[in-house]
């Protein structure tokens, strides 16, 4: 049987009433929408077929109907409406996306809290561990005491430093330093930086062995932090609220999704760059536990996935307002990382002014 146009209008005003109250939806209440000049039970037979087509379900003899997964997914696909965000709400991701963040990762974590707070849902944002090659290195010379590294990696992704020394150096040194690094250290991850590496290093610090010792630490520590796939969750109480969590069991499988990283590398292989993507529960076990919406958008640099933010709660997740948000912040992190984010970052890199590192 094929999905006709009225069985779509009514499928979709189902699924916004569920979506909205969370209770089963029935054919009088239909009725009494204004959308519809149809009778109840005109409304009561459409929906009869959609549920034996798979699209709603009845939870009980007497209720009115709820979707299926096959019914959010049509929903999410075809029927869906274009969700514009608001003043307060743009306001929120803006407040983000112009902080002062040298990092692609701490970005992400600071809009996945944002969504968080807009959506009322838990979200995560997930960085690959794959990111830790050297391109090259820069230096930014602050003061006699101090000076910034910055480390851009093949991906695109840039991290910097800020390091205070106890001897003064000159500003010949910070140079000679710097190509030095990029002499000696680019191309190479964490784990390949050798003992004939670290001399060769030195060797051309040559008279500055101690501010190379300095150096070849903070280099470490940089390179080090890129070792594991990284996963901020932000939220994850505001589950609780909704009643399809207040099942301990269904509350701790969303928890082990959570703990599993590998989960999260998977869900990279399957992003569509520049697409936001829903996984619906029940769909897809293997990313989404049951009765839960799943969605994420892929995080692209250099034309490589290296990450995602997300956003999980119940099935009957408010998914237009999540596929707004994610694409909203996605295209502001474009417009951070896109073709020129070596060069844009490193005009914005500075020290953070409280003279701790930043990393």
């Amino acid at each position: 049987m094929e999905l006709s146009e009225r069985k779509k209008a009514i499928l979709k005003s189902v699924i916004d009433s569920y979506i909205r109250t969370g209770d089963p939806v029935g054919s009088k209440s239909l009725a009494e929408n204004e959308q519809f000049s149809l009778s109840s039970a005109t409304i009561r037979s459409e929906m009869n077929d959609l549920e034996s087509m798979g699209y709603l379900e009845q939870p009980h003899t007497s209720a009115g109907r709820v979707p299926t997964p096959q019914g959010y997914r049509t929903y999410v696909d075809s029927l869906m409406e274009k969700y514009f965000l608001g003043m307060e709400e743009l306001e929120v991701l803006d407040e983000v996306m112009s902080g002062k963040l040298n990092e692609v990762g701490k970005l992400m974590d600071e809009a996945a809290k944002a969504i968080g707070q807009i959506t009322n849902y838990a979200t995560f944002s997930f960085l690959g561990g794959n990111s830790n090659i050297v391109d090259r290195f820069e230096t930014v010379f602050v003061d006699d005491y101090s000076f910034l590294l910055i480390m851009i990696c093949k991906d695109g992704l840039i991290r910097n430093r800020h390091v205070k020394l106890m001897d003064p150096i000159t500003r010949e040194t910070l140079e000679r330093a710097k190509e030095a690094l990029n002499a000696t250290l680019t191309g190479l991850s964490a784990d390949q930086i050798n003992l004939s590496v670290i001399l060769d290093f030195e060797e051309k610090m040559k008279d500055s062995r101690n501010f190379a010792t300095t150096v070849l630490r903070v280099v470490h520590e940089m390179l080090g932090s890129y070792d594991q796939e990284k996963v901020h969750i932000d939220g994850v109480t505001k589950l609780l609220s909704y009643p399809e969590f207040m099942n301990v069991a269904k509350f701790q499988s969303v928890l082990s999704l959570f703990e599993q990283r590998q989960r999260f590398a998977e869900l990279m292989q399957k992003a569509v760059p520049g697409q936001t993507s829903v996984v619906i529960g029940n769909e897809d076990d293997e990313l989404a536990p049951p009765d839960t919406g799943f969605v994420f958008h892929p995080i692209t640099v250099g034309g490589k996935v290296v990450g995602a933010i997300g956003v999980i709660g119940p099935q009957r997740m408010d998914y237009k307002k999540v596929v707004a948000s994610l694409d909203y912040f996605a295209k502001g992190l474009v417009g951070q990382i896109g073709p020129a984010e070596g060069k844009d970052q490193l005009k914005g890199a500075s020290p953070d002014g409280n003279g701790k590192d930043s990393e």
